[in-house]
């Protein structure tokens, strides 16, 4: 006789664990498309769509499992809140390479792969924080204290951006608004982290 292992079933927190790591995965070929140009850039998009459909999938999923569970071990309203935020980054991050590559950017200003650089590692503290969840979220304190300094970090960057845009003389208008356009998705992508963290901060909040 033999016996087949049970397969493991998602769970909410897992569902968001998924979620968290696609948005690392993510904002690594967002790096790619800020670092390449042609062909390689065209790739590391179509990689990002990719991860980007996956995460859509993760927040229908979570939907699903919400109306097949009849006891949840957070409020209703709170699951749908992280969901929805974290889907709200990787749409920003998914925003930002796509603008990247139809404006057709070759030389890349240096401040947005600084912006980029603060996306990578607000993901990266995120895909760390959410499996904590699940049963240490007093200890997620800290999470939102380094993600607010990240988001901060950020604020600065794309107002010197803006500043220097805005001050160099001889730029063509229309390369301008272009990259005034790529600065701003980056900027609403970093302020999605910090919704995201303070979303999680307040269900936790409430949890204890």
């Amino acid at each position: 006789m033999s016996f087949r292992k049970k397969e493991k079933k998602e769970d909410f927190f897992d569902l968001f664990s998924q979620a968290a790591e696609n948005l690392v995965v993510g904002t690594e070929y967002l790096s790619q498309i800020i670092h390449t140009t042609g062909q390689a850039r065209e790739d590391a998009r179509k990689l990002l769509h990719d991860v980007e459909h996956q995460s859509d999938l993760v927040t229908h999923k979570v939907s699903n499992l919400l109306n097949s569970t009849f006891i949840t071990p957070l409020d209703r309203d709170d699951i749908r809140m992280i969901a929805s935020a974290l889907d709200d980054c990787m749409d920003f991050i998914d925003e930002a390479g796509d603008l990247i590559v139809l404006y057709n950017l070759d030389d890349i200003p240096r401040r947005l792969a600084k912006q980029v650089e603060v996306l990578q590692a607000c993901a990266s503290l995120t895909a760390t924080a959410i499996p904590r969840l699940k049963a240490k979220r007093k200890d997620l304190h800290d999470y939102t204290i380094e993600i607010n300094s990240l988001e901060n970090k950020g604020d600065k960057a794309y107002r010197k951006m803006l500043a220097e845009l805005f001050s160099t003389e001889g730029l063509d208008p229309i390369l301008v608004i272009k990259i005034k356009d790529i600065i701003e998705s980056l900027e609403r992508g970093c302020d999605s982290f910090e919704k995201l963290a303070n979303t999680i901060e307040t269900v936790c909040i409430k949890e204890s």
